[in-house]
């Protein structure tokens, strides 16, 4: 599963590189080793925090954010219910579509791609031969391969089968407005969905491929994606696609979606199971249509043909105009979690803090103001320099969660008078970044906690005197973009673009308040002085 949520990942960057490394018990510091002379003492001392929940009950949901969505339902007995949906437009591959003499749809499928593993041990191959059915094939027989392979995104119950249901929408969706995870909250979120079910089936934690080739052949006959396969209504694409041939509507997009097809409804019948991850933008739908073909001695056969539709949208290799939601409904929270966003304790803080990547939880951290004035009067007073600066998050594994890979901090303060969102400037550093302007912070080897390093922001705060009015960290669940139209650009501010929508990753961590001293969430800060 965790090669699948990071999926952006290329590279493993190492945080320890040589010694431009300075480490302090176990930690990398990411700092120069050129900053602490031979004579200078290494020490460590902790600063408490105050950090509690805050909730946001609706996140941005539409294409500008949205490589990967989630779909499904899950619902364990401390955040609730989880139940995702996406909706999406689909466009003609090619405008205009001719479809000769006495056109009839024959089937009509759609498919999604899912992340699957394709190691040995969990690879099932079946081969027929179609040439000769029940005899070996030889080099110049046809042949279909069947692929079984597990799905490697999903989170929740992977023995659990869900029934997957495709329905038509009829509303028209604009690719320059914004659109939310919870529909409940504004009107233009609300979309319309036939209760006509178009195409349904079964999903689980296996997913098949099928290939049809000549034995020794190497190209393809046939061959479909990796994933699941929903077959669709052929009747409803024959009214709506071959009877519209001569009308107009399918010579331009615009006229297309709004006509035609205004899009796809994709949700699962079921409120538990699990949840899995996937690439919106490979989703296809392909058709397939007959029709009467004129032989060179005047007989009529009935040939094949196909027409695919896809659902690329701006993310997509080639760029897209698709639009894509992906609706979030969180419910049945516990009454632990219920109090933490309800009832936060801004002056004392929490003993548990809880991140749910789908539903908008966070984590709002403050620094202790006193606290960091008798680090400015060590630093004048006893010549302190800070080397290092990191806050440890541990895991209450009593919860027993899988673990999210990373979590994610961010400032929050205020400048000129209004509040804006940075990225803290460690977090713009090599050795916290991934290619694609990815900012994480990972779990390493067996520690059971994250760390968030912000030494060049305190090293600000108390070495420069730069003031952060009312600022506040705010710590989430997600794989952060911070450029939704450049990929090779980081941005500071806006540091909301994410990959997806949102994760199935929850997890509980110990606050400040904890009863469990070991565990506290606290600011370590390294410092030397002669």
């Amino acid at each position: 599963m965790k090669k699948i949520f990071n999926i952006l990942m290329t590279s493993v960057l190492t945080l320890a590189i040589g010694s431009t490394i300075v480490a302090c018990e176990d930690e990398t510091l990411g700092l120069g080793s050129g900053l602490v002379s031979g004579d200078a003492e290494g020490n460590v001392t902790s600063l408490d925090v105050i950090a509690f929940n805050t909730y946001y009950d609706s996140l941005r949901a539409d294409q500008k954010v949205l490589q990967n969505a989630i779909l499904g339902a899950y619902e364990e007995p401390i955040f609730g219910n989880t139940k995702a949906k996406l909706i999406s437009q689909f466009r003609l591959t090619s405008l205009s579509p001719s479809f000769g003499n006495n056109p009839q749809t024959d089937s009509v499928h759609l498919f999604i791609p899912v992340y699957y593993n394709s190691t040995k041990d969990s690879v099932k191959t079946d081969t027929l031969n179609l040439s000769k059915p029940g005899v070996k094939a030889e080099d110049s027989d046809t042949i279909l391969i069947r692929k079984t392979y597990k799905v490697d995104s999903i989170y929740g119950n992977r023995n659990a089968s869900l029934r997957l249901n495709v329905r038509d929408i009829n509303t028209v969706l604009y690719l320059d407005s914004a659109y939310y995870s919870n529909p409940k909250l504004r009107p233009q979120d609300q979309i319309n969905t036939n209760s006509t079910v178009l195409g349904s089936a079964s999903i689980g934690g296996k997913v098949q491929n099928i290939t049809i080739k000549q034995k020794v052949a190497t190209t393809n006959i046939y061959e479909e994606p990796v994933g699941y396969k929903i077959a669709l209504d052929k009747n409803y694409f024959q009214d709506k696609i071959i009877k519209n041939e001569k009308t107009g509507n399918l010579d331009d997009y615009a006229s297309f979606i709004r006509r035609v097809i205004q899009g796809f409804d994709l949700s699962v019948e079921e409120n538990n199971g699990f949840l899995f991850t996937f690439n919106p933008n490979l989703m296809k739908i392909r058709m397939y249509y007959s029709n009467d073909n004129t032989t060179a001695d005047n007989k009529v056969e009935r040939k094949s043909n196909n027409l695919e539709f896809n659902s690329n949208n701006i993310w997509a290799t080639s760029g897209g105009s698709n639009v894509q939601i992906n609706q979030i409904e969180n419910t049945n929270k516990s009454s632990l979690v219920m109090n933490n966003i309800n009832n936060p304790d801004r002056v004392n803080g929490s003993s548990r803090l809880f991140l749910n990547g789908s539903d908008g939880t966070r984590v709002n951290l403050r620094f202790i103001e006193d606290q960091i004035n008798d680090l400015k009067s060590k630093k004048a007073s006893e010549n302190w320099t800070i080397i290092g600066a990191k806050l440890q998050f541990h895991i209450d594994e009593a919860y027993n969660f899988p673990k999210p890979d990373y979590i994610m901090g961010w400032n929050n303060y205020k400048k000129d008078g209004k509040y804006v969102n940075e990225l803290y400037s460690d977090m713009l550093d090599f050795y916290n970044s991934y290619p694609l302007n990815v900012h994480f912070n990972p779990i390493i080897g067996d520690n059971k906690y994250y760390t968030l390093d912000i030494t060049k922001h305190l090293k600000k705060m108390v070495e420069s005197g730069e003031v952060f009015e009312d600022q506040e960290m705010i710590v989430t669940l997600g794989n952060f973009l911070m450029s939704p139209t450049d990929a090779s650009t980081i941005f500071s501010s806006s540091p909301f673009y994410t990959n997806r929508i949102a994760n199935p990753y929850r997890i509980v961590l110990h606050g400040n308040a904890t009863e469990n001293a070991d565990k506290k969430l606290k600011l370590l800060v390294y410092y030397t002085k002669k």
